[in-house]
Formats: structure tokens, C-alpha cells, sequence
């Protein structure tokens, strides 16, 4: 059979067992917080954060991302854990492998629908975020939000968001996928953002931390200027770490034996 058919197969029977799922709607509900409790307080203190005559996009643009990139981590978490226990929770790995794919094609899929839940979610963020500077907009126009801005941040910042998270979310995949114990995941992550922390005050290797590529890389968000690529080393650690972990993921599941 043609790979890339195989491939597709995959991808959408991995798709169709989130459908009416809290995990569907967690993917779509959970980006519109940040946006409606920033829509919220524009709404009632606008004119008190906002002072006249200044552009209001760069004062949202900081509301949306650094609260967002914060709550980022455990979003990860609560997705790599659900893609991946639908199987164990049903007890249905052993039908999963009498179907007509392979082990390996059964594990791309997952690995591609988890990537593509994380940038979808982001970019939900980001359409959200821009979409109450609109809103706002229309309903309080002496707040500004007709002024020219670079409203493309708000989608170029999530995507350098999404590549230096894959490093840490491969990670919680991985861990996910081989713990039958739903609170290891969540605390070796919670564990592991921790651990940066303490290690960021002084630690000479900490800019290794996988953990920390997100809150390192992501450079001054405030800057309109800044290019894309600045701290470009954390991205390309973070897709290091991200292949690395995928392939040994892979490996594990061609070894794994189902009982």
C-alpha cells in the first residue's frame, strides 16, 4: 500500500477518536481564555491602561503573550497526556494493532496530530487575541485599535512559541505515551518547568534545559523590530531534542509488546 495513503489513514482515524471529546473542545476553548479575560478588562478599564494617543496594540500584544507563553507549558502537558490515553484508558492497543497499519504508521499519526493540535490551538491564540483588539475597537474607538500595527506578531510570535515548545513537548509525549499512570506526566512536567527555574538563578548550563527554550528563545516580544530568528540557538536545540525524542518514541513502540 502507498505509504502516503497508509499515512493519511492514520492521521485521520487518529482525528476522528478526539471528535466530541473534552480534548476537541479543550483545543479550542482553551486559547480563547487568555483573549476573553484581556476582552474583559479592555472593556472595563481600557481608558485607565491605555493612556490617550498611544497605540493600544503593543499594550495587548503584552497582555496576550506573556500570560499566554506562561500558561503555554501546561497546555502541553494536558494534550501530549489525552492523544495519548484514549488506548490505554480503553484497554484497546490490542485492536489498534490487528488493524491493516503498522506500528510505525500508528505512531507517526499520533506524533503528527499532536504537533498539529499544538499549532492549531496557537494560532486559535492568536486569531483570538487580534480579533478582541478588533472587537474593542468597534465598541470603544477612542481607545485607538484603528492605528496602524504589526498585527502579524500576534501569529509570527506563537510560531516561534510552537518550535521552541516541541523540544519539552516531545518530551511529554514520550513520558505519556509510556506511563499507564495518568499524574507521572503531569508531574514530571510541572517537575521539569520547576526545575528551570531554580536553575536559571545562576546555573552556567541552564540555557540547555529543555524546559527553558520557550521562556529563553522567545527574546523581547515587545519589540516590533525583532526579528523572528533572534535567539534562533534555542530553536534549533528544540527541534534537536524534538527529533531525537520522536525517533526514540518510535523506536520503543516497534519494541513494545502488547499483552
Amino acid at each position: 500500500m502507498n505509504p502516503a495513503l497508509t499515512l493519511s489513514r492514520g492521521l485521520q482515524a487518529e482525528v476522528y477518536k478526539f471528535r466530541r471529546t473534552f480534548l476537541f473542545w479543550f483545543l479550542i476553548l482553551a486559547p480563547g481564555f487568555v483573549p476573553a479575560i484581556n476582552l474583559i478588562i479592555l472593556l472595563s478599564k481600557g481608558p485607565e491602561i491605555i493612556q490617550a494617543g498611544d497605540n493600544p496594540w503593543p499594550t495587548l500584544l503584552n497582555m496576550s503573550i506573556e500570560p499566554g507563553n506562561m500558561l503555554f507549558p501546561f497546555f502541553v502537558m494536558i494534550v501530549a497526556l489525552f492523544v495519548n490515553s484514549i488506548e490505554t484508558n480503553s484497554n484497546t492497543w490490542k485492536l489498534i494493532y490487528t488493524q491493516p497499519l503498522s506500528r510505525l504508521t500508528v505512531y507517526l499519526s499520533k506524533v503528527l496530530v499532536f504537533m498539529m493540535m499544538l499549532f492549531m490551538s496557537l494560532t486559535l491564540f492568536g486569531l483570538f487575541s487580534v480579533g478582541v483588539g478588533w472587537l474593542v475597537g468597534i465598541i470603544m474607538p477612542d481607545l485607538g485599535f484603528g492605528q496602524a500595527f504589526k498585527t502579524e506578531l500576534f501569529f509570527f510570535i506563537p510560531t516561534k512559541v510552537y518550535l521552541l515548545t516541541l523540544g519539552y513537548a516531545s518530551l511529554q509525549f514520550l513520558i505519556s505515551q509510556q506511563s499507564k499512570n495518568m499524574i507521572l506526566p503531569l508531574g514530571i512536567g510541572i517537575g521539569g518547568l520547576i526545575s528551570f527555574l531554580i536553575l536559571s538563578q545562576g546555573w552556567e548550563y541552564v540555557e540547555y534545559h529543555p524546559y527553558g527554550y520557550q521562556m529563553m528563545g522567545i527574546g523581547n516580544y515587545a519589540d516590533v523590530e525583532a526579528s523572528f530568528w533572534a535567539q534562533s540557538k534555542f530553536i534549533y536545540r528544540s527541534l534537536g531534542v524534538a527529533f531525537v525524542t520522536f525517533a526514540v518514541g518510535g523506536w520503543l513502540m516497534l519494541r513494545k509488546r502488547i499483552v
